[in-house]
Protein backbone atom coordinates (compact mmCIF):
# COMPACT_ATOMS: atom_id res chain seq x y z
CA UNK A 1 0.00 0.00 0.00
CA UNK A 2 1.34 3.61 -0.79
CA UNK A 3 2.24 5.63 2.57
CA UNK A 4 0.69 8.61 1.28
CA UNK A 5 -2.77 6.60 1.28
CA UNK A 6 -2.40 5.20 4.60
CA UNK A 7 -4.73 6.62 6.79
CA UNK A 8 -2.24 7.60 9.74
CA UNK A 9 -4.23 9.90 11.36
CA UNK A 10 -7.52 7.32 11.96
CA UNK A 11 -5.03 4.48 13.38
CA UNK A 12 -3.65 7.28 15.79
CA UNK A 13 -6.76 8.26 16.59
CA UNK A 14 -7.69 4.27 17.33
CA UNK A 15 -4.26 3.98 19.26
CA UNK A 16 -5.02 7.16 21.25
CA UNK A 17 -9.26 5.86 21.84
CA UNK A 18 -7.17 2.95 23.79
CA UNK A 19 -5.61 4.23 26.89
CA UNK A 20 -8.54 6.38 27.16
CA UNK A 21 -11.08 4.00 27.62
CA UNK A 22 -8.54 2.17 29.94
CA UNK A 23 -8.21 5.19 31.98
CA UNK A 24 -12.13 5.39 32.10
CA UNK A 25 -12.64 1.99 33.05
CA UNK A 26 -12.32 -1.14 35.43
CA UNK A 27 -12.18 -4.51 34.94
CA UNK A 28 -15.10 -6.89 35.06
CA UNK A 29 -18.58 -5.98 35.21
CA UNK A 30 -19.99 -3.71 37.36
CA UNK A 31 -23.66 -3.66 39.30
CA UNK A 32 -25.19 -0.32 39.08
CA UNK A 33 -28.20 -0.98 41.34
CA UNK A 34 -29.08 2.57 42.61
CA UNK A 35 -29.02 6.53 41.71
CA UNK A 36 -29.68 9.69 43.46
CA UNK A 37 -32.78 11.08 42.45
CA UNK A 38 -31.97 14.03 39.82
CA UNK A 39 -32.59 17.29 40.35
CA UNK A 40 -36.07 18.78 40.07
CA UNK A 41 -36.40 20.36 36.68
CA UNK A 42 -36.67 23.80 36.35
CA UNK A 43 -40.93 23.90 35.21
CA UNK A 44 -41.03 23.00 38.82
CA UNK A 45 -39.07 25.13 40.81
CA UNK A 46 -41.24 27.70 41.72
CA UNK A 47 -44.16 25.46 42.50
CA UNK A 48 -46.01 27.32 39.93
CA UNK A 49 -46.91 24.35 37.97
CA UNK A 50 -48.79 21.20 39.55
CA UNK A 51 -45.94 18.30 38.93
CA UNK A 52 -49.01 16.02 39.37
CA UNK A 53 -52.02 17.02 38.28
CA UNK A 54 -53.44 13.70 37.72
CA UNK A 55 -52.46 11.65 40.67
CA UNK A 56 -55.69 10.87 43.17
CA UNK A 57 -55.33 9.09 46.40
CA UNK A 58 -57.98 6.27 45.02
CA UNK A 59 -55.63 4.99 42.37
CA UNK A 60 -51.90 6.22 43.17
CA UNK A 61 -51.08 2.64 42.99
CA UNK A 62 -52.11 1.99 39.92
CA UNK A 63 -50.58 5.35 38.09
CA UNK A 64 -47.28 5.16 39.78
CA UNK A 65 -47.19 1.69 38.07
CA UNK A 66 -43.46 0.97 36.14
CA UNK A 67 -43.72 -0.99 33.11
CA UNK A 68 -40.69 -2.91 31.93
CA UNK A 69 -40.04 -4.80 28.59
CA UNK A 70 -36.72 -6.61 28.42
CA UNK A 71 -35.04 -8.78 26.15
CA UNK A 72 -32.17 -9.64 28.49
CA UNK A 73 -31.43 -13.36 29.72
CA UNK A 74 -33.38 -13.60 33.32
CA UNK A 75 -30.80 -13.37 35.96
CA UNK A 76 -29.06 -16.80 37.98
CA UNK A 77 -28.46 -17.18 41.20
CA UNK A 78 -25.45 -16.36 42.19
CA UNK A 79 -24.28 -14.34 39.34
CA UNK A 80 -24.07 -11.10 40.45
CA UNK A 81 -27.31 -9.35 38.80
CA UNK A 82 -30.51 -9.74 40.95
CA UNK A 83 -33.41 -9.59 38.51
CA UNK A 84 -31.79 -9.49 34.38
CA UNK A 85 -28.36 -10.36 33.26
CA UNK A 86 -26.72 -8.49 30.53
CA UNK A 87 -26.75 -11.00 28.22
CA UNK A 88 -29.14 -11.56 25.50
CA UNK A 89 -32.07 -13.32 26.28
CA UNK A 90 -33.62 -12.86 22.81
CA UNK A 91 -37.28 -13.24 23.92
CA UNK A 92 -38.66 -10.13 25.10
CA UNK A 93 -40.14 -10.21 28.80
CA UNK A 94 -42.54 -7.38 29.71
CA UNK A 95 -43.52 -6.79 33.71
CA UNK A 96 -43.68 -4.09 36.38
CA UNK A 97 -40.85 -2.97 38.50
CA UNK A 98 -41.41 -1.72 42.08
CA UNK A 99 -38.69 1.21 43.41
CA UNK A 100 -38.04 2.71 46.69
CA UNK A 101 -36.63 5.49 47.61
CA UNK A 102 -34.24 6.17 50.71
CA UNK A 103 -34.35 8.17 53.47
CA UNK A 104 -38.28 7.00 53.05
CA UNK A 105 -40.39 9.29 52.39
CA UNK A 106 -44.21 8.90 53.86
CA UNK A 107 -46.68 11.50 52.92
CA UNK A 108 -47.43 13.18 50.15
CA UNK A 109 -46.89 16.60 50.91
CA UNK A 110 -42.78 15.40 51.02
CA UNK A 111 -42.98 13.79 47.79
CA UNK A 112 -43.96 17.53 46.66
CA UNK A 113 -41.50 19.64 47.93
CA UNK A 114 -38.79 17.06 46.60
CA UNK A 115 -40.15 17.14 43.24
CA UNK A 116 -40.39 21.33 42.98
CA UNK A 117 -37.19 21.86 45.70
CA UNK A 118 -34.36 23.73 43.43
CA UNK A 119 -32.20 22.34 46.78
CA UNK A 120 -32.73 19.68 48.85
CA UNK A 121 -31.72 19.00 52.76
CA UNK A 122 -30.69 15.49 51.96
CA UNK A 123 -29.18 12.81 49.14
CA UNK A 124 -32.31 10.70 48.12
CA UNK A 125 -31.64 7.08 46.25
CA UNK A 126 -33.27 5.04 44.50
CA UNK A 127 -32.94 1.19 44.04
CA UNK A 128 -34.59 -1.27 42.60
CA UNK A 129 -37.08 -3.31 45.32
CA UNK A 130 -38.71 -6.00 43.56
CA UNK A 131 -40.06 -6.99 40.02
CA UNK A 132 -43.16 -8.87 39.19
CA UNK A 133 -42.80 -10.32 35.13
CA UNK A 134 -46.08 -10.52 33.35
CA UNK A 135 -44.22 -13.16 30.82
CA UNK A 136 -42.73 -13.61 27.46
CA UNK A 137 -44.52 -11.20 24.50
CA UNK A 138 -45.34 -13.27 21.72
CA UNK A 139 -44.05 -10.72 19.51
CA UNK A 140 -40.68 -11.67 20.25
CA UNK A 141 -41.07 -14.99 18.44
CA UNK A 142 -38.95 -15.99 15.28
CA UNK A 143 -38.39 -18.89 13.80
CA UNK A 144 -34.79 -19.21 15.15
CA UNK A 145 -35.99 -19.31 19.02
CA UNK A 146 -35.15 -23.01 20.42
CA UNK A 147 -37.71 -24.57 23.11
CA UNK A 148 -40.00 -21.49 23.03
CA UNK A 149 -42.80 -21.10 25.66
CA UNK A 150 -46.00 -22.31 24.85
CA UNK A 151 -48.21 -20.39 22.60
CA UNK A 152 -51.30 -19.89 24.85
CA UNK A 153 -48.91 -18.71 27.50
CA UNK A 154 -46.93 -15.91 25.41
CA UNK A 155 -50.64 -15.05 23.52
CA UNK A 156 -51.84 -14.32 27.46
CA UNK A 157 -48.82 -12.74 28.25
CA UNK A 158 -49.43 -10.32 25.89
CA UNK A 159 -52.95 -9.87 26.51
CA UNK A 160 -52.05 -9.30 30.32
CA UNK A 161 -49.36 -6.55 29.38
CA UNK A 162 -51.88 -5.14 27.48
CA UNK A 163 -54.82 -5.01 29.47
CA UNK A 164 -52.41 -3.88 32.47
CA UNK A 165 -51.56 -0.46 30.08
CA UNK A 166 -55.00 0.30 29.52
CA UNK A 167 -55.66 0.30 32.62
CA UNK A 168 -52.83 2.94 33.43
CA UNK A 169 -53.91 4.73 30.53
CA UNK A 170 -57.98 4.39 31.56
CA UNK A 171 -57.03 6.59 34.76
CA UNK A 172 -55.17 8.86 33.30
CA UNK A 173 -56.21 12.15 31.94
CA UNK A 174 -52.83 11.47 29.17
CA UNK A 175 -53.35 8.91 27.13
CA UNK A 176 -49.95 8.96 26.05
CA UNK A 177 -47.14 5.82 25.90
CA UNK A 178 -43.28 7.15 27.17
CA UNK A 179 -40.54 4.79 26.26
CA UNK A 180 -36.89 5.61 28.22
CA UNK A 181 -34.27 3.52 25.95
CA UNK A 182 -31.11 3.66 28.01
CA UNK A 183 -26.97 4.22 26.73
CA UNK A 184 -24.44 1.48 27.15
CA UNK A 185 -22.47 0.68 30.17
CA UNK A 186 -25.25 -0.08 32.35
CA UNK A 187 -27.36 -3.14 33.67
CA UNK A 188 -31.06 -3.86 33.91
CA UNK A 189 -31.20 -1.92 37.54
CA UNK A 190 -30.06 1.42 36.41
CA UNK A 191 -32.60 1.81 33.36
CA UNK A 192 -35.16 0.86 35.36
CA UNK A 193 -34.02 3.44 37.89
CA UNK A 194 -33.72 6.34 34.77
CA UNK A 195 -36.70 5.21 34.04
CA UNK A 196 -38.47 6.06 37.59
CA UNK A 197 -36.90 9.31 37.65
CA UNK A 198 -38.50 10.35 34.34
CA UNK A 199 -42.03 8.88 34.99
CA UNK A 200 -41.66 10.93 38.23
CA UNK A 201 -40.88 14.16 36.81
CA UNK A 202 -43.75 13.60 33.87
CA UNK A 203 -46.34 13.48 36.86
CA UNK A 204 -47.17 9.72 35.92
CA UNK A 205 -49.11 10.61 33.51
CA UNK A 206 -50.03 8.05 30.95
CA UNK A 207 -48.10 5.08 30.75
CA UNK A 208 -44.58 4.42 31.42
CA UNK A 209 -42.10 1.76 29.75
CA UNK A 210 -38.23 1.08 30.20
CA UNK A 211 -36.92 -0.92 27.50
CA UNK A 212 -34.07 -2.30 28.68
CA UNK A 213 -31.80 -4.29 26.31
CA UNK A 214 -29.08 -6.24 27.58
CA UNK A 215 -25.92 -3.68 27.45
CA UNK A 216 -22.97 -4.64 28.99
CA UNK A 217 -22.01 -2.62 32.54
CA UNK A 218 -18.32 -2.31 31.34
CA UNK A 219 -16.59 0.70 29.75
CA UNK A 220 -15.01 -1.63 27.39
CA UNK A 221 -18.15 -3.16 25.95
CA UNK A 222 -19.13 -0.09 23.93
CA UNK A 223 -19.01 -1.59 20.67
CA UNK A 224 -20.03 -5.35 21.65
CA UNK A 225 -22.86 -2.82 22.97
CA UNK A 226 -23.43 -1.36 19.73
CA UNK A 227 -23.98 -4.32 17.78
CA UNK A 228 -26.33 -5.58 20.74
CA UNK A 229 -28.31 -2.66 20.44
CA UNK A 230 -28.51 -3.37 16.65
CA UNK A 231 -29.68 -7.30 17.47
CA UNK A 232 -32.74 -5.85 19.32
CA UNK A 233 -34.04 -3.24 16.49
CA UNK A 234 -36.85 -5.91 15.33
CA UNK A 235 -37.76 -6.58 19.08
CA UNK A 236 -38.54 -2.42 19.89
CA UNK A 237 -39.97 -2.28 16.78
CA UNK A 238 -42.39 -5.24 16.94
CA UNK A 239 -43.44 -3.19 20.31
CA UNK A 240 -44.50 -0.41 18.96
CA UNK A 241 -46.54 -2.09 16.46
CA UNK A 242 -47.57 -4.39 19.06
CA UNK A 243 -48.75 -0.90 21.57
CA UNK A 244 -50.51 0.56 18.28
CA UNK A 245 -52.35 -2.15 17.63
CA UNK A 246 -53.27 -3.43 21.14
CA UNK A 247 -53.65 -0.49 23.09
CA UNK A 248 -55.85 2.07 23.27
CA UNK A 249 -52.78 4.89 23.64
CA UNK A 250 -53.27 7.89 21.73
CA UNK A 251 -49.40 7.94 20.60
CA UNK A 252 -45.75 6.49 21.64
CA UNK A 253 -43.39 8.73 22.60
CA UNK A 254 -39.28 7.44 22.47
CA UNK A 255 -36.57 8.73 24.81
CA UNK A 256 -33.37 7.77 23.62
CA UNK A 257 -29.59 8.06 25.53
CA UNK A 258 -26.51 7.45 24.11
CA UNK A 259 -26.34 4.31 22.44
CA UNK A 260 -29.87 3.71 22.64
CA UNK A 261 -30.76 7.16 20.95
CA UNK A 262 -29.10 5.17 17.55
CA UNK A 263 -31.85 1.94 18.55
CA UNK A 264 -34.34 5.00 19.11
CA UNK A 265 -33.47 6.28 15.83
CA UNK A 266 -33.09 3.37 13.63
CA UNK A 267 -36.29 1.78 14.96
CA UNK A 268 -37.67 5.08 13.75
CA UNK A 269 -36.19 5.20 10.54
CA UNK A 270 -37.16 1.37 9.69
CA UNK A 271 -40.68 1.90 10.11
CA UNK A 272 -40.37 5.05 7.83
CA UNK A 273 -38.80 3.02 5.32
CA UNK A 274 -41.90 0.62 5.94
CA UNK A 275 -44.31 2.62 5.47
CA UNK A 276 -42.80 4.27 2.03
CA UNK A 277 -42.54 1.12 0.35
CA UNK A 278 -45.66 -0.47 1.37
CA UNK A 279 -47.45 2.04 -1.20
CA UNK A 280 -51.03 0.66 0.28
CA UNK A 281 -50.58 -2.79 -0.26
CA UNK A 282 -50.55 -3.77 3.43
CA UNK A 283 -53.79 -3.15 5.82
CA UNK A 284 -51.06 -3.31 8.30
CA UNK A 285 -51.27 0.65 10.56
CA UNK A 286 -48.01 2.24 10.98
CA UNK A 287 -47.02 2.37 14.83
CA UNK A 288 -48.34 5.99 16.24
CA UNK A 289 -45.13 7.46 17.12
CA UNK A 290 -45.31 10.77 18.87
CA UNK A 291 -42.10 12.75 19.87
CA UNK A 292 -38.47 10.77 19.39
CA UNK A 293 -35.95 12.64 22.04
CA UNK A 294 -32.27 11.46 21.11
CA UNK A 295 -30.24 12.72 23.59
CA UNK A 296 -26.53 12.96 23.13
CA UNK A 297 -26.37 10.76 20.47
CA UNK A 298 -23.53 8.98 19.31
CA UNK A 299 -24.40 9.01 15.08
CA UNK A 300 -22.54 10.14 12.16
CA UNK A 301 -23.79 13.55 10.72
CA UNK A 302 -24.28 12.71 7.47
CA UNK A 303 -26.41 9.49 7.78
CA UNK A 304 -29.09 11.25 9.63
CA UNK A 305 -29.27 13.78 6.55
CA UNK A 306 -29.55 10.98 4.48
CA UNK A 307 -32.55 9.33 6.58
CA UNK A 308 -33.82 12.80 6.47
CA UNK A 309 -33.99 12.60 2.58
CA UNK A 310 -35.82 9.42 3.07
CA UNK A 311 -38.50 10.51 4.99
CA UNK A 312 -37.47 9.66 8.68
CA UNK A 313 -39.83 12.47 10.03
CA UNK A 314 -42.69 11.37 8.49
CA UNK A 315 -43.12 8.54 10.89
CA UNK A 316 -43.23 10.92 13.83
CA UNK A 317 -45.17 13.88 15.14
CA UNK A 318 -41.86 15.47 15.91
CA UNK A 319 -37.87 14.62 16.40
CA UNK A 320 -35.97 16.42 18.96
CA UNK A 321 -32.40 15.90 18.91
CA UNK A 322 -30.33 17.68 21.94
CA UNK A 323 -26.87 18.56 21.33
CA UNK A 324 -23.76 20.28 23.14
CA UNK A 325 -20.57 21.43 22.75
CA UNK A 326 -19.22 19.66 26.42
CA UNK A 327 -20.17 16.34 25.70
CA UNK A 328 -16.71 14.91 26.34
CA UNK A 329 -18.12 11.18 25.84
CA UNK A 330 -19.08 12.27 22.01
CA UNK A 331 -15.39 14.07 21.79
CA UNK A 332 -13.95 10.92 22.68
CA UNK A 333 -15.98 9.19 19.90
CA UNK A 334 -15.56 11.83 16.90
CA UNK A 335 -11.93 11.96 17.74
CA UNK A 336 -12.30 7.32 17.38
CA UNK A 337 -14.32 7.90 14.61
CA UNK A 338 -13.35 10.70 12.76
CA UNK A 339 -16.48 12.69 12.15
CA UNK A 340 -18.27 14.84 14.07
CA UNK A 341 -21.86 13.05 15.67
CA UNK A 342 -25.32 14.19 16.11
CA UNK A 343 -24.88 14.84 19.69
CA UNK A 344 -22.34 17.44 18.79
CA UNK A 345 -22.08 20.79 18.87
CA UNK A 346 -18.46 22.11 16.34
CA UNK A 347 -17.45 25.28 15.80
CA UNK A 348 -16.97 26.89 12.31
CA UNK A 349 -19.84 24.74 10.82
CA UNK A 350 -19.77 24.38 7.41
CA UNK A 351 -23.74 24.17 6.80
CA UNK A 352 -24.37 26.27 3.95
CA UNK A 353 -27.19 29.19 4.19
CA UNK A 354 -29.19 26.89 1.72
CA UNK A 355 -28.89 23.93 4.34
CA UNK A 356 -29.96 25.50 7.20
CA UNK A 357 -33.02 27.12 5.23
CA UNK A 358 -33.92 23.25 4.39
CA UNK A 359 -33.34 22.61 8.09
CA UNK A 360 -35.60 25.65 9.82
CA UNK A 361 -38.30 24.53 7.54
CA UNK A 362 -38.69 21.18 8.66
CA UNK A 363 -41.45 21.97 11.05
CA UNK A 364 -41.14 18.28 12.44
CA UNK A 365 -37.41 18.71 13.37
CA UNK A 366 -36.14 20.78 16.45
CA UNK A 367 -32.41 20.83 16.98
CA UNK A 368 -31.88 22.26 20.43
CA UNK A 369 -27.83 23.20 22.10
CA UNK A 370 -27.99 22.46 25.95
CA UNK A 371 -24.58 24.16 25.93
CA UNK A 372 -25.90 27.02 27.98
CA UNK A 373 -28.76 25.25 29.76
CA UNK A 374 -27.82 25.12 33.76
CA UNK A 375 -25.39 22.08 34.83
CA UNK A 376 -25.50 21.39 31.51
CA UNK A 377 -21.92 20.39 31.80
CA UNK A 378 -21.11 18.34 35.03
CA UNK A 379 -19.60 15.14 35.08
CA UNK A 380 -18.74 14.32 31.46
CA UNK A 381 -21.49 16.61 29.76
CA UNK A 382 -23.04 13.39 28.64
CA UNK A 383 -25.54 12.92 30.81
CA UNK A 384 -27.22 17.08 30.96
CA UNK A 385 -30.52 15.22 30.88
CA UNK A 386 -30.50 14.24 34.24
CA UNK A 387 -28.40 16.96 35.68
CA UNK A 388 -29.42 20.38 33.96
CA UNK A 389 -32.72 21.05 35.35
CA UNK A 390 -33.08 23.49 32.31
CA UNK A 391 -32.42 20.54 29.73
CA UNK A 392 -35.01 18.20 31.56
CA UNK A 393 -37.52 20.86 31.83
CA UNK A 394 -37.45 21.45 27.88
CA UNK A 395 -37.82 17.68 27.21
CA UNK A 396 -40.92 17.30 29.35
CA UNK A 397 -42.43 20.49 28.31
CA UNK A 398 -41.73 19.82 24.84
CA UNK A 399 -43.30 16.10 25.92
CA UNK A 400 -46.17 16.61 27.74
CA UNK A 401 -47.62 20.07 26.45
CA UNK A 402 -46.62 19.74 22.97
CA UNK A 403 -45.40 23.44 22.68
CA UNK A 404 -42.35 24.72 19.64
CA UNK A 405 -39.28 26.00 20.98
CA UNK A 406 -40.27 29.22 20.74
CA UNK A 407 -43.28 28.79 22.69
CA UNK A 408 -41.09 27.31 25.50
CA UNK A 409 -38.43 29.61 26.05
CA UNK A 410 -35.53 28.73 23.76
CA UNK A 411 -33.94 31.19 20.95
CA UNK A 412 -33.11 30.84 17.68
CA UNK A 413 -30.84 33.65 15.95
CA UNK A 414 -31.45 34.15 12.55
CA UNK A 415 -31.27 32.54 9.49
CA UNK A 416 -30.05 29.61 12.11
CA UNK A 417 -31.26 26.33 12.60
CA UNK A 418 -30.34 25.43 15.87
CA UNK A 419 -32.18 26.64 19.49
CA UNK A 420 -30.69 27.63 22.12
CA UNK A 421 -31.43 28.78 26.09
CA UNK A 422 -30.75 31.88 26.99
CA UNK A 423 -29.31 33.24 29.94
CA UNK A 424 -33.36 34.34 31.40
CA UNK A 425 -34.85 30.84 30.01
CA UNK A 426 -36.25 30.27 33.80
CA UNK A 427 -38.73 33.59 33.27
CA UNK A 428 -39.27 32.59 29.30
CA UNK A 429 -40.59 29.33 30.00
CA UNK A 430 -42.52 30.78 33.28
CA UNK A 431 -44.12 33.64 30.66
CA UNK A 432 -44.79 30.80 28.04
CA UNK A 433 -46.34 28.41 30.63
CA UNK A 434 -48.49 31.06 31.88
CA UNK A 435 -49.50 32.12 28.00
CA UNK A 436 -50.74 28.59 26.96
Amino acid sequence: MDKRHFPWSRLLSSLLFIPLLISLSACGEAVYNQIELMPSPEIYRDGAVDPFPDLKKATFEEQTKLFYVTDREPAAIGKGQTFYANARGHLLRAGTADVKISPPVNDWESIRQITISAERDKKYILKVANTDEIGVLPISLTSFIDNPPAKNTIDQAGRDFAKQIDRQLSISKNKDIFIYIHGYNVDFDYSVLVSKELQHFLGYQGAFISYSWPSTPNRFAYFKDAETANATRRNLRELLQFLSDNTKARRIHLIGYSAGSRLAFEVTYQIALMNKFRNGSSPAKSPRIGNVILVGSDMDRNFFGQTLTDGILDAVDHMSIYMSKSDSALNISKLFYGDHRLGQIWVNDSRSSEVEQRLINMKKLSLIDVSEAENSATGNGHWYFRSSPWASSDIFVSMLYGLSPSTRGLVRPEGQSIWMFPTDYPERLSSALLSN
